[in-house]
């Protein structure tokens, strides 16, 4: 007799990412409430179900919703305004922008125009930290309306808030701008306010929207940063007043994430954590760091960073594309692997010159470790894509509900429409998932057993409305802030070569 269920996708490509990396070249997914209840071949699904809804794989890709273990919420705004080059006046606008710029309303459509964007691209999970580095965290009200938009469209999002780095210059001052009565009020605020704020907002959002919404405590530079190796906008040259100001840092913010069970997100590259050995004390840098911890980038890792985050089961989330730290190298994912440390593969967001496509990022992330590493044999199709769906659910804390097609896990499905000259022929699932599927290919997404997106018509909200929202906000943003001069191309742009700094 045949069991109801809600939702059967059938007769597609299945590729489950479980722990046998089953693939099914005709199979399909069964789904009742929240829950997937079945995933195997078409005919035993047909026979074994009837459901209130069948959607028809034909000629498309079934496979778990990719999750983004590193975003920054505002980026989506400010997508390619960037000067590029060398010397001083160069950059991008995020944090003059982002505190002295914005309202909440911005915030809102900043967070529908993320949300869509990851729908759209088949990122089904997602980390936002809010704002650049630091966090907007002045005011709790900036991660409340990004959450709002967040359980509007029906996506999951860990939310990430925290203070700044003690020593970070905003150029401004410690303050955030607040539009009220068509006056702008600039408000100074401290680093314990922005503690205060962000338990706040961790504590209050978490498990939100259903439980699609949770929360993370994001600080910048937890270990603070290698003076040895970091030179420029990055350049830190610590007094052991310094370090020890970090230190302690660091300890309250291990304290936060333990009251709260919640990860702390942070950055790190080269020599960062022979830094803090160093200047926080062994011991002391077992009490801070532990699983709940990923540091994003993590570019040109030495041999003792590695062998510390394997002894103190850290984890590493790489930026295949990103202008941070680029000067030190790759991520070294191969070598993570190989040294037992968790990795996974992220976008960093959408700006300055990015999407949050992260079928891109895969083989990014293959051909840089192919190219750092002088072999095609390491770092394959099978294992990248994991690192954007399994073992990114792992560095979340969420691998037992999402990652991967198993009976019992959220319904977190995207669906690929393969009917499509690039995604022919389609004999190796794995190989085409990663070298030939693009974000524009995904044609059906489900999350939660809610159908967001199918067709590419996004059910949740009115795309087009999203977009017109998004556009008036970053208007108002670009007449309160200037933005004139990170418009303007620098030598070489067009013809030649950027000239290097003397």
């Amino acid at each position: 007799m045949s069991q109801e269920v809600d939702l059967l996708i059938n007769n597609g490509v299945v590729v489950t990412v479980d722990g046998d990396n089953r693939v099914f070249m005709q199979g399909g997914v069964a789904v009742r409430e929240d829950r997937i209840v079945a995933v195997g071949r078409s005919e035993d699904l047909a026979r074994g179900f009837v459901a209130k809804k069948t959607i028809d794989a034909h000629n498309k890709l079934i496979m778990p919703g990719l999750i983004d273990t590193y975003h920054h919420a505002g980026h989506g705004m400010i997508k390619g305004i960037y000067r590029t080059g060398m010397g001083p006046g160069l950059g991008w606008p995020p944090n003059e922008l982002y505190f002295h710029g914005t309202t909440p309303d911005w915030w809102h459509a900043e967070g529908l125009l993320t949300a869509v964007e990851r729908v759209k691209f088949g990122v089904t999970t997602g980390v936002t930290i809010m704002g650049g580095t630091p966090a907007r965290t002045d005011s709790p009200i900036f991660a409340e309306r990004n959450s709002q938009a967040v359980e509007k469209v029906g996506i999951r999002a860990v939310i990430g808030v925290g203070p700044p780095d003690p020593f970070l210059n905003l150029g401004h001052g410690w303050s955030g701008t607040f539009f009220e009565g068509g006056r702008a009020i600039k408000r100074p605020f401290t680093y314990e306010q922005t503690i205060e704020v962000s338990r706040d907002v961790i504590g209050r959002l978490k498990g939100g929207a259903g439980g699609r919404v949770q929360t993370m405590l994001a600080v910048p530079y937890l270990c603070g940063m290698n003076p040895e190796y970091m030179t420029g906008p990055h350049h830190y040259p610590y007094s052991k007043d310094d370090a020890k100001v970090m230190r302690d840092k660091a300890l309250e913010a291990r304290r936060i994430a333990d009251e709260f069970s919640v990860i702390i997100h942070t950055h790190g590259a080269r020599g960062v954590f022979e830094w803090a050995e160093k200047n926080y004390g062994r011991e002391t840098l077992g009490e801070i760091l532990g699983s709940n911890v990923i540091f994003a980038h993590a570019n040109g890792l030495t041999d003792l960073d590695i062998s510390i985050m394997k002894e103190c089961d850290v984890a590493a989330t790489a930026v295949p594309f990103a202008a941070w730290n680029t000067s030190l190298g790759t991520c070294p994912i191969v070598k993570l692997i190989q040294s037992g440390v968790r990795v996974a593969i992220s976008t960093d967001g959408a700006a300055p010159f990015h999407v949050t496509d992260l079928f891109v990022d895969i083989h990014r992330a293959m051909f840089m470790q192919w190219m750092e590493n002088h072999s095609m044999s390491l770092l394959q199709a099978g294992r990248a894509i994991r690192l954007v769906t399994i073992e990114a659910a792992a560095l979340l804390g969420m691998e037992k509900e999402i990652g991967s097609l198993e009976v019992g896990k959220k319904a977190d499905i995207i669906l690929i429409d393969l009917d499509q000259p690039h995604l022919v022929p389609f004999e190796d699932p794995a190989n085409m998932i990663a070298f030939y599927v693009r974000g524009n290919d995904v044609e059906t997404v489900v999350v939660d057993g809610a159908v967001l997106m199918e067709g590419r018509t996004v059910k949740t909200v009115n795309e087009a409305d999203v977009l017109r929202y998004a556009r008036e906000e970053i208007a108002g943003s670009f007449k309160r802030v200037n933005i004139a001069h990170y418009l303007e191309h620098t030598s070489g742009f067009w013809q030649g070569l950027q000239e290097s700094a003397s």
